[in-house]
């Protein structure tokens, strides 16, 4: 009998081991973080420090090895984020040797598990992976207009000129403007559309918490209209405290007809009552007969 559904290769015994391992046993060993830092280049220990500033963002640490000791002592360094870090790097031969996983067994755990690494830092890496030396040039001289000369050198990487940028708040997870504009004046559009699709991942996670809060507190809706009159007695009440008159009924002043038409509008009044109008008419005839 054929199966219904292929699935990929995945030992999933293995998987289930590193995920418990993965919220169990949070201390790397020293072993391991020196064969992880020992194997990596220095294009990717760039990578890994770049990918990880926000995780460790109070510290700076001076390489690799340093970076991971910190996140494994304050317990986010288990064995499934140390397979995120050497899958973003795209060194799957260290995920074999050092944690004897294969490639499709990190993605299962990436699609599993939060993650350690944030999706603006993986966006920015894959950006600056995807650019040449004469790109990089490129956009360190049209940032001169907003960063100054000199600010960076020109030799600097991509990641480089990131840091530079975030650390005068021109580039952010909520603003990659000028990034993208700069993307387009160098022709790289397949770059460019790369932010576009992370602006709307990031709207549709929004727009996803804002359906779900509406959900949750279904009589708080701000269409309700016992909610808008309440919202502005309450703002009544509030601006007359302000001005300091007290919140109460107060006798209406009697005054004749005569002086409410000389100060209100037309359209305040209204035809008179037939009752009213009755006893008018009764009191005109009783003063002619008179």
């Amino acid at each position: 009998m054929q199966s219904v559904a292929s699935w990929p290769s995945v030992d999933w015994t293995r998987l289930f081991l590193l995920l418990f391992l993965g919220m169990t046993l949070y201390r790397m060993s020293a072993e391991v973080i020196h064969q992880v830092e020992e194997a990596l280049d220095e294009d990717e220990k760039e990578m890994l420090l770049f990918l990880c500033r926000d995780v460790a963002a109070d510290v700076v640490p001076l390489n690799v090895r340093d970076l991971l000791d910190v996140l494994s002592e304050r317990g986010k360094l288990s064995s499934v984020s140390l397979a995120e870090l050497l899958y973003r790097v795209r060194r799957f031969d260290l995920l074999k040797r050092v944690l004897k996983m294969d490639r499709l067994t990190a993605e299962a755990l990436l699609h599993r598990h939060p993650h350690l690494i944030s999706d603006y830092r993986v966006l920015l890496m894959e950006i600056g992976e995807g650019l040449d030396k004469s790109d990089v040039s490129s956009l360190i001289f049209l940032m001169r207009d907003y960063m100054g000369r000199g600010k960076i050198a020109k030799d600097k990487s991509f990641l480089d000129l990131v840091i530079e940028l975030e650390k005068l708040n021109l580039v952010a997870p909520d603003h990659l403007d000028l990034l993208e504009k700069c993307l387009r004046n160098i022709h790289r559009i397949d770059l460019k559309t790369k932010i576009q699709k992370y602006k709307q991942s990031a709207q549709g996670v929004e727009t996803n918490y804002v359906n779900a809060l509406q959900a949750s507190l279904p009589n708080l809706s701000i269409k309700d209209p016992s909610y808008n009159l309440r919202l502005q007695n309450g703002r009544s009440k509030e601006h007359r405290l302000m001005m300091g008159q007290p919140d109460i009924q107060r006798e209406p002043v009697k005054t004749s007809i005569q002086e409410s038409e000389a100060f209100l509008p037309q359209t305040f009044f209204r035809k008179p009552s037939l009752p009213w109008a009755m006893k008018s008419s009764v009191s005109y005839i009783s003063l002619w007969k008179i």
